[in-house]
């Protein structure tokens, strides 16, 4: 795995008090409807990790969008797999030239967890403070955010930085799997690199890491037989993948630690028959990249220790996305953040960890500086819940988003 390495650049950033900025608070309120309008689009668009159909509506958008903003656009092709894991569609990257200073990147994605017809179920209501539909969080607020924090930048005529680039994927629910590669070279062109994942509603906050996420596949291969017949000429797959799972039961760590979990289990073909074939598959979140690398020969050694001789067990184990951890330099940007929102009387509090995984991840392997958690203030995603955001907020995240690249670009 790539090391992240500190740059000197975020060394320089003054956390000292901000004073706010009036005219660009006032533009800030001022579109917060059009924001709205622009949630309103974007959940209408279906962007399921697997629906072709619903992704390219989305890149079709987005790309018109960036254009009007001045940005030239490229699509990436996403064919990357990983187990049962794709990417599809195009991976937008778009780029705006200034007249010079520090290069800032952007990053959301485009696709969701739910199915596609799931609108007709959940569609886009307003009730009060909140708006509800599926992916509004996670993360086509996020997306919203970048475009609008981008519009005001441009009606205020800054162009004090030396390039401006959005990247939004379209398989981070995927684990990245067609992405992970250009969000990390792209980022690596970049001086820091804002991400926009949505952030918890009560209390608004910026997190210091996420864990990173893998899977262990095991695949069992036993001998078939009649199951009243002569059950004893057959050797049973499931047998030994229940005894698998029992004797790693114990190589969960619990809060804090690696956490280790058989989630799915396949086996057999036909009532009367001992099964030949079994299959297992664990999901391990880690809160380092160094605990999951001592954890590895753990698990081969048990799983090693099989229970019955003639069987046959290949064991896959595999990391989708890394550890997130902020360096110095990446702390530095977050109490920027912070000390942005203390100026317009509002607070950001910094989570140590979070037990999901990030596409700031493959964005910190280029050793530059990463924010995360700068989309729109939401929950109920990935959930039977209704996923909601707060709208109140988006004056506050819109300055926050535009302030922070105002003074980043400056290398203030």
């Amino acid at each position: 795995m790539k090391t992240t390495n500190h740059v000197s650049s975020a060394s320089k950033i003054d956390a000292s008090s901000i004073a706010v900025d009036q005219a660009l608070l006032t533009a800030a309120k001022a579109e917060k409807e059009a924001l709205i309008r622009t949630l309103l689009c974007l959940v209408g668009m279906e962007s399921g990790s697997t629906d072709k159909i619903g992704i390219e509506e989305m890149n079709y958008q987005l790309e018109r969008e960036l254009k009007d903003l001045g940005f030239s656009v490229t699509r990436h092709p996403n064919n990357g797999s990983n187990g049962g894991l794709v990417g599809i569609g195009d991976n937008l990257v778009g780029v705006l030239k200034g007249n010079g200073g520090k290069n800032i990147m952007l990053q959301a994605h485009q696709d969701t967890v739910y199915p596609r017809d799931t609108i007709k179920k959940s569609p886009f209501y307003i009730n009060g403070d909140f708006a509800y539909g599926p992916g509004i969080a996670d993360d086509k607020g996020g997306i919203a955010v970048i475009l609008h924090s981008l519009k005001l930048l441009k009606d205020r005529d800054f162009k004090d930085f030396g390039s401006i680039t959005v990247l939004f994927n379209t398989d981070e629910e995927q684990s990245s799997v067609g992405s992970k590669d250009l969000i990390t070279s792209t980022a690596e062109l970049n001086d820091y690199i804002l991400s926009f994942e949505p952030t918890t509603i009560n209390p608004e906050g910026l997190i210091l890491g996420t864990s990173g996420v893998g899977t262990a596949r095991v695949k069992i291969t036993g001998k078939a037989a009649h199951a009243g017949a002569e059950p004893e000429k057959g050797v049973n797959a499931l047998i030994e993948a229940a005894d698998l799972i029992l004797r790693t039961a114990d190589l969960d760590q619990g809060p804090n630690g690696l956490r280790f979990n058989w989630t799915m289990a396949e086996g057999g073909e036909a009532r009367n028959a001992l099964p030949a074939h079994a299959s297992l598959l664990a999901d391990i979140r880690f809160p380092t990249n160094e605990l999951f690398d001592a954890f590895k020969p753990v698990l081969e050694a048990r799983v090693a220790n099989q229970k019955l001789a003639d069987t046959k067990i290949e064991l896959l184990v595999d990391i989708t996305r890394p550890a997130f951890d902020v360096t110095a330099d990446s702390k530095l940007l977050i109490d920027k953040a912070v000390e942005i929102y203390k100026s317009i009387g509002h607070n950001l509090v910094v989570i140590p960890k979070t037990g999901g995984g990030t596409d700031a991840a493959f964005a910190a392997l280029s050793g530059k500086p990463v924010i995360e958690a700068l989309g729109l203030p939401g929950t109920g995603y990935h959930s039977n819940n209704e996923e909601y955001v707060n709208l109140e907020a988006i004056p506050r995240r819109l300055y926050l988003t535009s302030k922070l690249i105002m003074l980043l670009a400056q290398g203030k």
